[in-house]
């Protein structure tokens, strides 16, 4: 089976036990001292064929050498680089990433690019697409893949306001020239007095048009870099993404909360060429290998992840289970 399989030791988090269990968004110290070779094995071991690292992680550091934001202290900036040769030498795909609705870095260093009101349910907020984040993100894309040109590029937390789709659009400085441009009228001082349609509307068109941009960044700088997405889908056929110019210039649609409804609506929607892939592991545990064995008997591509506590790279011991059980479903893959 022609099946891409990645399941990730995702480097944006820090998992911790102690003074209480917490994730926490990893610091450009915590994984810098991590050995591009035992990250590279770990991937071929798990019983991946697409080897995967960040570019730039949630938190808003890089592991390669940019120009355009911090990096990790020592070796850390190298591992990307290290680990690519080794993915080329060993004949293996790449797989990169980008968190396009927040950067925990740039969102304290400019609290003036963050949407009014996102910081209700995540500390940092969300970015807006219509601020200069959107340019900033760009020239990171573009810079990137001129040294690392990568067969995917995957764009990560691609949403408005919150990962949920209710966030209604906050008036704001960003927003007072698309308002008028997309709703056909001014933008109002307050909030209330701009409709749930209104709202849907307006994100919709913004989320495209971010979009446009981040495609335009890839595929002129690196036409065969491949791009996915993912919002995360909470459900099928969500009126913020039914029909979005997202779902219809991805190369892969990617549904990291993979219910059996919404895997079939993504498998329902897509073009012949375009590839679908489930998550196997997140934060809810793991599918059982049957399961991922039935996904992939359809022609679904898996992913998954799962953290550790820095600086030792081992997987949080409450992850091993749900990790043999990847391991054992992904062997069964072939």
């Amino acid at each position: 089976m022609d099946i891409i399989k990645m399941m990730m030791f995702d480097l944006n988090w820090s998992k911790h036990d102690a003074p209480h269990p917490c994730n926490l968004p990893s610091s450009p110290q915590d994984w810098a001292w991590v050995d591009p070779q035992a990250y590279f094995d770990w991937q071929v071991e798990v019983g991946n064929n697409t080897i995967f690292l960040q570019a730039y992680t949630y938190g808003g550091y890089a592991f390669y050498p940019t120009r355009l934001g911090p990096v990790p202290p020592g070796q850390g900036q190298q591992l990307l680089p290290k680990v690519f040769e080794l993915s080329r030498k060993a004949g293996l795909p790449f797989c990169s990433y980008f968190c396009v609705g927040a950067d925990v870095a740039t969102n304290g260093y400019h609290g003036e690019w963050v949407i009014p009101g996102s910081r209700r349910t995540w500390s940092h907020g969300f970015l807006g697409p219509e601020s200069p984040w959107t340019e900033l993100l760009c020239a990171r894309v573009r810079e990137f893949l001129r040294e690392y040109p990568v067969d995917w590029l995957m764009f990560d937390w691609f949403c408005y306001g919150d990962l949920k789709t209710d966030f209604q659009v906050q008036p704001y400085w960003f927003v007072k020239e698309p308002f008028a441009r997309i709703i056909g009228r001014p933008m109002p001082e307050d909030a209330a007095q701009i409709t749930p349609e209104e709202s849907l509307q307006y994100k919709r068109q913004v989320l495209a048009e971010q979009f446009y941009r981040l495609r335009d960044a890839v595929k002129e700088t690196s036409p065969q870099t491949r791009i996915c997405f993912t919002p995360p889908y909470w459900g099928p056929a969500d009126p913020q993404w039914v029909d979005h110019p997202m779902l219809a210039g991805s190369d892969m649609l990617l549904a990291e909360f993979s219910s059996e409804e919404t895997m079939h609506w993504l498998m329902d929607i897509r073009r012949p060429d375009q590839r679908v892939m489930g998550t196997v592991m997140n934060v809810h545990g793991p599918m059982s290998p049957e399961e991922m064995l039935g996904w992939a008997r359809q022609g679904c591509d898996l992913s998954g992840y799962l953290w550790g506590t820095p600086p030792v790279f081992a997987p949080h011991p409450d992850h091993l289970a749900g990790m043999e059980a990847v391991k054992r479903g992904l062997a069964m893959i072939g």
